[in-house]
């Protein structure tokens, strides 16, 4: 129900309605559970709790029931056996105080029972609440009159304020009673406060300690917490803790009952340079009661150069894209490191072992290019396995994937290269040599089907095959080494070996052995391997 309020802030009246959030206090047997002291007044008489500022000078011949007077009497009470009351000198105003919990910004709700036996228009009778601030200046009076006869009924009467937001400039709040007629009487004072505070800190990882301030390196993550502590009386429900710097906000609070506390965290991944001086405000609200506010503030260092990147370029011997057990590096090889726009920071070149680095980086995005113009090699395949093992040089660019170092991962030490010679291809011909003189004429033709075998430089097997119609044969993708080539000539004899110096047109075939010298074949092809043979 809404209810009219004649309240005065700083001294002037103003007028107004119940909140919405405002609901008709529930109050207990014997008016437990609100702020008030002394809520019954069943303590003393005059009653424990409260101050009488009496009316002055009293007029001589003031008759003893009207002199200024705090009393309880019993009779009219709502709750308990006493129920208080001020005697006044007409048209003097004696006032009775009651000093209550302040919580700034909190929302009181006031009920009392009240009642008197004088109804004129111009008196003064009153209950109500006022706030105080420092100077002890009332900035907030919300007060109601006291209408109710007592003779009307034989008791006293409820009343239902509309509720006071404490107002910012307030440190104090009192509930008094005033008249300035016998009698104004009241009992059951019950003073209900709705309010939270808000706390907001952030966590320094230097120190691990909680505050309104940290310094942070950029790259890591801000730590927060918030606290909101019931400062109220009642259970507060679906508390939400919002902060827009949060990466996703808390899960709001179910419940929180009078004079509990909870905290929640969030977390802001990866600040950065440009979050310097940020100040963090945190907004926390229930219901419709007012929202609560609180701010924390960052300081973003730079982060230090100690990250590293590099690691090794490899002769990809067995061509498996994989570093194996003697495989060597490969030395000379130019390694440009670039920023992630593309732009090159620095080249260095790879040791006698192959290994390069690059020190003392930011953090940030990277990537390595290597340069193998002129070098007798091409790229291995990427990718094909272990990080630590593989090559992540793509072989189209000769460029690895960007990777990021920072306060995660200071070292990146895998960006590895992996070279190939390129493949060869070794043969080439069979010949009759009609007039034996070792060399190849226009009119000897090639010998078909001959068996020829391909052979390491240990005299291990690697591939076989026979020559064709004319006489020609080959070995495709030869990979870099030294190999011999052995012919299979049955009972028919060989030519003599080398009477042009094995220059590809005489034959390179020994006659004792069938097989040619084991040499490495010249990229990208080799095709001097032949032999002659001779008629029966």
């Amino acid at each position: 129900m809404k209810r009219a309020m004649v309240v005065m802030v700083a001294g002037a009246l103003v007028s107004g309605f119940v909140p919405s959030y405002a609901q008709a206090a529930t109050v207990p047997s014997g008016c437990t559970g609100g702020v008030a002291p002394n809520p019954s007044v069943e303590q003393g008489s005059p009653p424990a709790g409260y101050t009488f500022n009496p009316a002055a000078p009293v007029p001589p011949g003031t008759p003893r029931s009207k002199q200024p007077r705090l009393s309880t009497a019993s009779g009219y009470q709502s709750d308990g056996g006493k129920y208080a009351l001020i005697s006044t000198p007409d048209k003097m105003i004696s006032t009775a105080y009651a000093a209550m919990k302040f919580v700034p910004g909190g929302v009181y709700t006031l009920t009392d029972w009240t009642g008197t036996n004088v109804q004129r228009a111009d008196a003064v009778q009153e209950t109500g609440l006022r706030f105080y601030n420092g100077s002890g200046k009332v900035v907030l009076e919300n007060k109601l009159k006291v209408v109710h006869a007592v003779e009307a009924d034989g008791e006293l009467a409820r009343q239902d304020f509309p509720p006071s937001i404490a107002p910012q400039s307030a440190g104090s709040v009192k509930f008094f009673a005033a008249t300035d007629r016998n009698w104004v009487m009241w009992d059951c004072v019950h003073l209900r406060v709705d309010s939270f505070s808000a706390k907001a800190e952030v966590r320094d990882p230097a120190s691990g300690a909680w505050g309104a301030t940290a310094t942070l390196e950029a790259g890591t993550t801000a730590n927060y917490r918030f606290t909101v502590t019931n400062d109220g009386t009642t259970t507060l429900t679906a508390i939400k803790v919002e902060d827009p710097y949060c990466d996703a906000n808390p899960a709001p609070i179910a419940t929180l009952e009078a004079g509990k506390s909870a905290t929640v965290t969030c977390d802001h991944k990866n600040v950065t340079e440009a979050d310097n001086g940020h100040v963090s405000t945190v907004t926390v609200s229930s219901g419709t009661l007012p929202k609560k506010t609180a701010t924390t503030t960052i300081k973003v260092t730079p982060p230090p150069a100690i990250d590293e990147i590099g690691e090794f370029v490899w002769n990809d011997l067995d061509r498996n894209g994989l570093q194996d057990a003697g495989e060597p590096g490969v030395q000379g090889v130019k390694a440009t490191l670039k920023d992630a726009s593309g732009k090159a920071l620095g080249t260095v070149a790879t040791d006698a072992g192959g290994k390069y680095r690059f020190a003392k980086l930011k953090d940030g995005i990277y990537q390595v290019c290597f340069d193998i113009a002129g070098l007798p090699f091409t790229y291995t395949a990427k990718d094909t396995g272990d990080d630590t093992k593989d090559s992540d040089a793509d072989p189209a660019t000769g460029c690895t994937a960007t990777t990021t170092v920072g306060p995660r991962k200071r070292q990146d030490l895998t960006l590895s290269a992996g070279l190939v010679a390129p493949l060869s291809r070794l043969g080439d011909f069979v010949w009759l040599d009609k007039d034996k003189d070792g060399l190849q004429s226009r009119d000897e033709l090639g010998v078909p089907d001959v068996k020829v075998t391909l052979k390491d430089a240990s005299g291990k097997e690697v591939g076989s095959t026979v020559t064709g119609p004319d006489g020609r044969y080959a070995f495709e993708r030869v990979i870099p080494g030294s190999y011999q080539v052995c012919f299979d000539v049955g009972s028919r004899q060989l030519t003599r070996s080398g009477a042009a110096h094995y220059n590809g047109t005489d034959s390179a075939a020994d006659p004792a052995t069938g097989c040619t010298p084991a040499a490495s074949p010249a990229s990208p092809e080799d095709l001097t391997r032949d032999a002659g043979l001779l008629d029966p």
